[in-house]
């Protein structure tokens, strides 16, 4: 079989294929599991199992016909999106709040009044802030998910050379990377349930 010189697969559309597909069979495990009453433990060992098996069946292919991955994401945690981050988030200095005592006269209904209206600005600013920090460590998490993964995969994807045309071998490969890769959600899977049990 003739294969082409070097066939290419782009980062950036093979991160939202691996993400639609994660989310499509995780819904559709769910979904299909709600009429068979399966457990939150059957759910997440068949959603794992498909997804394992498409992981093997991926490396295995890539690895034969001589994928090679193009990186075209960019830096996802880079110094200007923190700067864009960083320059939005408000300054929060020390905060110190002693509320005044009111008594039982209508002045102290209105300043109790005007005491919840400012104290409610005050946790809408809080809130911002903590959305800024939320946000901050969602781009953190999936940089390092990103690193984690794609950098995985282009060390897979060097032993192209290696399996191109070699069915065999790159079945071997395939089920070796696909353990490594994949053995630990398992184990988290069972621990998991093993603790609540």
């Amino acid at each position: 079989m003739k294969f082409p010189k070097k066939l290419f697969l782009e980062t950036k559309l093979l991160s939202f294929s691996t993400l639609g597909i994660i989310v499509l069979v995780i819904l559709s495990v769910w979904l299909s599991g709600k009429g068979s009453h399966r457990s939150l433990f059957q759910n997440s060992i068949l959603s794992t199992s498909i997804l394992a098996s498409a992981f093997f069946l991926f490396i295995s292919l890539g690895l034969y016909y001589g994928l090679k991955l193009k990186e075209n994401v960019g830096n996802i945690f880079n110094k200007q999106r923190l700067d864009k981050y960083s320059d939005n988030a408000p300054a929060v200095g020390s905060f110190d709040f002693d509320p005044p005592v009111v008594g039982d006269s209508i002045a102290a209904a209105v300043l109790s009044i005007v005491l919840w209206f400012l104290i409610t600005i005050v946790l809408v600013v809080l809130l911002y802030f903590l959305g800024f920090l939320f946000s901050a460590a969602v781009l953190f998490l999936i940089a390092m998910l990103y690193w984690i993964f794609f950098r995985a995969l282009r060390l897979v994807f060097k032993n192209s050379g290696k399996c191109k045309g070699n069915l065999l071998k790159s079945i071997g490969f395939g089920i070796f990377y696909s353990f490594l890769y994949i053995s630990w959600i398992y184990g988290i899977i069972f621990l998991a349930n093993y603790i609540n049990s």
